[in-house]
Parts: structure tokens; sequence; C-alpha cells
């Protein structure tokens, strides 16, 4: 299969990063107000991010937000990217169900040129069975657990273990899940390092 859209920024992860948070595919660009990770400003993302690093967002569009958004992660050591490196994306649709991945992205290759990451943060089940695919490429058999959320696993690579965990979505189409829980679950594996 070749084609598709092409990430626009395939993946960021400040120095000294410890947690990389993996979500699908960045929403369709109508839906964009900047160009970076979690760009629709309906989506929770962001405001989580605000609330756990304690750097109020003041940007909404443009550069500034990007800068911004940029200075959180590092104050979190968090790094972002989405399975999908390309897609097919049916419909203009922005839902995870109207994608089709063609390529992954190399989530290993980042872990690898970041070797503080021993965590990975998935944002949907589409993501977290993406990855599951992708490790199936590389030869890596991994399934994650049926269980509620937050739904644990860990996998062996190069020696070290990689924590999994896959979170609640901070879509605004999420919403069974209150603002309030989603920080206390995001902030347990960020900060407290579940």
């Amino acid at each position: 299969m070749t084609g598709g859209e092409l990430h626009p920024w395939m993946w960021f992860a400040p120095e000294n990063s410890e947690v990389l948070i993996v979500g699908t595919f960045p929403t369709a660009e109508r839906n964009r107000a900047y160009d970076f990770f979690y760009p629709n400003i309906a989506n929770r993302f962001w405001k989580i991010m605000s609330r756990l690093s304690g750097i109020e967002l003041q940007y909404f569009a443009g550069n500034d937000a990007v800068n911004e958004r940029k200075n959180i992660l590092r104050q979190l050591k968090v790094a972002v990217t989405d399975m999908g490196k390309t897609v097919l994306r049916h419909d203009g649709s922005s839902l995870d169900e109207k994608l089709v991945p063609v390529e992954y992205m190399d989530i290993l290759g980042i872990v690898d040129k970041n070797p503080r990451i021993t965590k990975l943060l998935f944002t949907s089940d589409k993501a977290a069975k993406w990855f599951d695919r992708y490790l199936s490429e590389k030869n890596i058999r991994h399934k994650f657990p049926v269980a509620k959320r937050p739904v644990n696993s860990v996998i062996e690579y190069k020696n070290i273990k990689l924590k999994l965990a896959i979170l609640y979505s901070p879509s605004p189409r999420a919403a069974s899940i209150t603002f309030e829980k989603l920080v206390e679950i995001y902030g347990s594996y960020i900060i407290n390092q579940v």
C-alpha cells in the first residue's frame, strides 16, 4: 500500500525525556489551531499537561502556542509522538476508526535515541493495538491484557523493561471520564512514576 498522509511533526522529545506519550495520528488539518501535537483546542491533552506542569496555557494559536507546549513537555520530561507515520484518512475524518495505518512510527527508534525513556503511555486503545502490530513487525510478541483502564503491561527491549500503559483518551469525544480524573491518572504515571 502506498500514498497516504504523512505525519506532520513525527515526534518531539526534550532532552532527558523519561516518558513517551503515544497517540494515533493528528486531527484533520481543518481542526488544527497550531502545528504541533494535539492541535485541536477542544482536546483536553494540553489542559492536563498544563495542570501537571504548573505552566498555565496562554497561547492557543501559532508558534507561541507550539513553544509554550514544548516548554510544558520539557518541564515534565515527556516526549510525544503518534503510532501512525503515514495513514489513509477516510472521509477527511479525525476519528481513529477512519484512520488506516500505512506505515508505523519507529517507536523503539525513538526510545533508542532517548535512552532515559522507560515508560510508554498510550492515549487510546487504537494506538495500543497499532503498537502491538508494530512490535509484531519487529518480531516482538506482545499483547495488552484485557482489563479496565489504565491497562498496564511491560516488554523487554535491549535488556531494559519498558513499562506500557493504556490511559484514557483526552479527546472531547471520550467525555465519559472527568477532567479531574484524567489529571489524576496522567499525573500518577508522569509525576508519581507508577
